[in-house]
């Protein structure tokens, strides 16, 4: 699981300016049981102190990570060499708890602990968590060797804690309480117009002082391509007592206008929100008075991920998968629109990666890819028939790695593109039935508001047959990106081919046909090779039909059926 930190509780750079801002960040809390660490709910709970990096005097390499063991602090420093300070400590080896205990024993009032993947977790107290008695909280290797990095220019400051109360003016807000933009990348078919894409805008703006705050101020603007700007509203006059906080969206009275243009060009739009004090009074700390969130308008990338400014994609930040999970593991999308027919899709980006110490690659690895109707006939999340019940596959496909390409961002296509229907709900996912394979998503774009105000599902993930709507948390979307084109320029005859499909795929033995056709029809299978390997005739009643791939060994197919109409389907099959 991913914990999410309350509001007022922040990770925050003070020193140099260059580390300044909030860092995303897990931390060892008490609720549990299992530390005695402090309880950064509690008002005025915080520490603020330099960084130094442990160092125990084990010598030599992590041979599977490539740090210093030294760094790892799993055996005592000295005493008070850690007086005062915030002691970095690297992930590996030993157990969190032991880390902490040994930084504590030595003076420390806090330990970061790298972690040695891009992404952040709970940390179990372990047999020493009931000792600790100092914070203890985790970085992703980005944020934390970038901490690393500036260590060696001179001294870094980091504040951490509950800073409610502690400045007279201090207003903010949290990326977890903001409207955002629907989508990272939006599809230029799909927004022709103001009434075919939009969104609300809005925030919740906190007073984190020991100070009541009278007529503050929340601007929203969005700048174009050009670096025009094309929307720019605020809301002014808000009155805010200490340790409170205002809410500003459209189902409050105060509210700023819907974002909506009457055409869209191509390229990148940036919503900037800024909150002021009344009369230019400064605030305390300003870190949090500003946020700006990108979308994309393009022709081919449907995703809630960011997409890069230098890939044009996106850019998966952190590799997550169930803790229990035993079988098949996916990450999805969903996309419904009025306008869906405009468009094809035709496969899936995404991301994976594997674990070093359990010695896996991605070569050769096979990631399914599938396109479902999600017919389930539902409003929204609060709705009594919501659920994953009623998934028809319209299209798949399969990726193999060519190699072992740890956390790129890859393609698959399927195996045919679909055109889409209008106001039709579609379930994209990309699924992995290895248990040391994590996939990718995007932890810096918080859709935790929008899921919530909007109560759609969004970047579901699937684990042994269940779904999630959430996935693990509207904080985190997953990196997946549903290619598409033009549905007038995909070039197939529709006077000559029928969609068709297998399910399940892969498969151990039999798998049923489904084909937009009735009655009788051949099949013809082949082996990658082009060599032919079966010829039957089948029977379509509601156009599916039971096939047995018995006699044939495990690798891939071909299925080649022809209707008695001259009308044709083509697809993969993998017999596994």
């Amino acid at each position: 699981t991913i914990n999410t930190c309350q509001p007022q509780i922040v990770f925050q750079g003070v020193s140099p300016s260059t580390i300044a801002g909030n860092y995303n960040f897990t931390w060892a809390s008490p609720f549990n049981g299992d530390w005695s660490t402090p309880d950064f709910s509690n008002l005025g709970t915080h520490i603020q102190g330099p960084l130094v990096m442990v160092n125990d005097g084990t010598t030599g390499t992590n041979a599977t990570f490539g740090n210093l063991l030294s760094e790892e602090g799993c055996f005592p420093s000295d005493s008070s060499v850690y007086s005062g300070k915030i002691v970095v400590i690297r992930r590996n080896t030993c157990g969190f708890s032991t880390k902490a205990l040994h930084a504590q024993n030595a003076g420390a009032i806090g330990v970061i602990i790298v972690n040695r993947d891009s992404l952040t977790f709970g940390m179990g107290g372990g047999a020493d968590g009931i000792n600790v008695t100092i914070p203890v909280v985790m970085l992703s290797n980005t944020d934390g060797n970038n901490l690393i990095t500036e260590m060696q220019n001179g001294p870094v400051v980091m504040f951490l804690g509950n800073k409610i109360g502690l400045n007279p003016n201090d207003a903010g807000m949290t990326a977890s309480t903001t409207l955002i933009p629907k989508q990272g990348g939006v599809v230029s078919f799909l927004a022709q117009n103001g009434s075919e894409f939009n969104f609300d805008l809005g925030t919740r703006i906190y007073n984190f002082g020991n100070q009541a705050q009278s007529n503050v101020s929340l601007n929203a603007t969005v700048t174009d391509p050009t670096g025009n700007v094309v929307y720019n509203n605020t809301v002014n006059g808000l009155n805010i007592n200490a340790a409170d906080s205002i809410d500003v969206d459209p189902t409050q009275a105060n509210a700023l206008p819907q974002f909506s243009l009457a055409s869209y060009p191509m390229g990148r739009y940036t919503l900037t929100y800024t909150i002021n004090l009344d009369n230019g009074t400064a605030d305390d700390d300003p870190s949090d008075n500003t946020a700006s969130y990108d979308f994309v308008v393009q022709d081919s990338l449907y995703t809630f991920a960011n997409v890069d400014v230098a890939t044009g994609n996106a850019v998966p930040t952190a590799h997550y998968r169930p803790s229990t999970n035993n079988a098949t593991y996916s990450i999805c999308t969903v996309l419904k629109d009025a306008n869906a027919s405009r468009i094809a899709a035709t496969g899936l980006h995404f991301s994976a990666t594997t674990l070093a110490a359990s010695g896996v690659t991605l070569d050769g690895e096979e990631i399914a890819l599938t396109l479902y109707k999600w017919e389930d006939n539902f409003v929204d999340l609060n709705d009594a028939n919501f659920g994953f019940t009623t998934l028809n596959q319209v299209a798949g496909g399969f990726y193999y790695y060519p190699s072992d390409l740890q956390g790129d961002l890859v393609y698959g296509a399927f195996d045919q593109a679909v055109v889409l229907e209008d106001n039709v709900r579609y379930l994209a996912c990309a699924q992995t039935v290895n248990l040391d394979v994590y996939l990718g998503f995007e932890s810096s774009r918080d859709h935790t508001w929008n899921y919530n105000y909007y109560a759609q599902p969004m970047s579901p993930i699937e684990s042994d047959g269940a779904y999630f709507a959430a996935g693990f948390g509207a904080d985190v979307p997953n990196a997946l990106v549903l290619r598409v084109i033009d549905a007038n320029s995909i070039g197939l005859d529709e006077s000559s081919t029928v969609n068709g499909m297998a399910y399940p795929n892969p498969t151990a033995n039999n798998i049923d046909l489904t084909i937009d056709g009735e009655g009788a029809a051949n099949v013809v299978v082949t082996d990658i090779a082009g060599k032919i390997v079966s010829t039957r005739a089948i029977n379509l009643v509601n156009g599916t039909s039971n096939y047995s791939l018995e006699g044939l060994t495990n690798g891939m197919y071909i299925f080649n059926i022809t209707l008695e109409n001259g009308k044709t389907a083509q697809f993969n099959v993998v017999k596994k």
